[in-house]
């Protein structure tokens, strides 16, 4: 079998396309502050419990026979109809965090780029909704439409990426690795987590494998290895560009109303090539309109069939205003939306793919006492090393709304 034909590496890829999204934008803004080394170390934390995570609902998943199940359903097998509703009003308040985060950023975003291009003055709040009109209601024309206008975008997305780390590298100030202020690392734990997600696409992939366990653990291992490179050298780059105060500093865009168009506006500044800025701003704009897609469609198609509406003209319009109208409305009238709204992603990230999935190992394994195929090791300590840690993650989510936790907003 040729190599671009192997399934495994196929599904290692969707693994590390699915976790790589907003997420990777909001890095260097939450955790930037807090220092090269400590942000590294945060993100090998993550990675680690995510993908500890990540294995607990595959094992989760071998336990039901049903090959197709999805998430909603295996939760249904193993905790019953509390499990059940549980599941499907985190999975829904996910998608619409999410999408809340992307117009956010996606709008402050174009709103910047069309006051530069045209040099006008154009509101954030107006390019929100710009943004919403021109990617938004595509979802209407189907998946082949979104499928057809992702493959420009990703090739976008691949060659801004590769153009940052030939010519921004230069413009690298060893300086800025040092220091850092860890303490405001604490409130970027539940970005960072939502970062690591691509726990929704395991059911799929244990279909499209066949079950075969060896390469399920494969695809899920060296598929999470992506975003975690993808995601140090993303830091590399951005904290070694920028400096930690200053006007333009880590701080000052971190505690911004739209930081993703501050981040862009502080590159330009700072390292006086505005092309650079500009290829910046196409990485984080195809970075955003990517995971866009993927987020409009599955909140499209999970709404379609949880309230079993029918995708006729009638229906679509139905759709449409249930899909939009609560992320419309965080993102116009909640300035810092974007990492806000990623931060309560994270918290039914932690929900769904932290608390369920050993929720339902622990029922599957020491009260039906199912013998299954595969079993993460570690025993019960593991199990409730992971259950703390999700409880954990809301914490420090509730933390930082209640100001119990140093914020960048109220920095000096």
């Amino acid at each position: 079998m040729t190599f671009y034909k192997n399934k495994t590496f196929g599904s290692a890829l969707l693994v590390g396309g699915t976790a790589i999204g907003a997420g990777m934008l909001a890095l260097p803004v939450t955790t930037g502050v807090g220092g090269f080394f400590y942000s590294t170390i945060l993100l090998l934390i993550a990675f680690t419990f995510m993908l500890t995570s990540l294995f607990y609902l595959l094992e989760a998943t071998l336990m039901t026979e049903r090959a197709s199940a999805n998430l909603i359903t295996i939760c249904k097998e193993r905790l019953g109809p509390a499990g059940e509703l549980t599941a499907w009003l985190s999975f829904l308040l996910l998608l619409y965090s999410v999408a809340a985060a992307y117009l956010s950023g996606g709008g402050s975003l174009l709103a910047d780029v069309i006051s530069v291009s045209f040099d006008i003055s154009l509101s954030a709040n107006s390019g929100i909704l710009i943004f919403l009109l021109l990617f938004g209601f595509i979802v209407v024309f189907g998946t082949k439409a979104i499928d057809l206008i992702n493959r420009f975008c990703m090739i976008g997305l691949i060659l801004s990426f590769v153009f940052l780390l030939l010519f921004v590298t230069p413009h690298v100030e060893m300086s800025h690795y040092r220091g850092g202020k860890p303490e405001y690392l604490w409130v970027a734990v539940p970005v960072v987590i939502l970062s690591f997600t691509s726990h929704i696409i395991v059911p799929s992939l244990r279909g499209y494998l066949h079950g075969d366990l060896k390469k399920l653990k494969r695809a899920l291992f060296f598929g999470s290895l992506i975003p975690l490179l993808f995601y140090l050298v993303w830091e590399f780059l951005i904290i070694g560009m920028l400096p930690l105060a200053g006007p333009h500093g880590l701080q000052a865009i971190g505690a911004a109303a739209h930081p993703v168009a501050g981040l862009m506006d502080a590159l330009n500044a700072i390292v006086g090539v505005p092309w650079i800025a500009g290829v910046v701003g196409l990485f984080s704009f195809f970075a955003l309109l990517t995971s866009f897609f993927g987020v409009v469609l599955s909140l499209y198609d999970f709404l379609a069939d949880g309230f079993r509406i029918k995708k006729n003209f009638k229906g679509k319009i139905v759709l449409l205003f249930l899909m939009f109208t609560p992320p419309l409305l965080f993102a116009l009238f909640y300035s810092k939306g974007f990492v806000a709204a990623l931060g309560y992603a994270g918290v039914f990230v932690a929900i769904l793919y932290g608390i369920l999935p050993t929720l339902m190992v622990w029922h599957g394994r020491y009260i039906e006492k199912k013998e299954n195929e595969f079993r993460v090791f570690g025993g019960k300590p593991l199990l409730l090393l992971i259950f703390i840690g999700s409880l954990a993650v809301i914490f420090f989510q509730i933390a930082a709304t209640q100001g119990w936790l140093p914020t960048l907003s109220r920095w000096n």
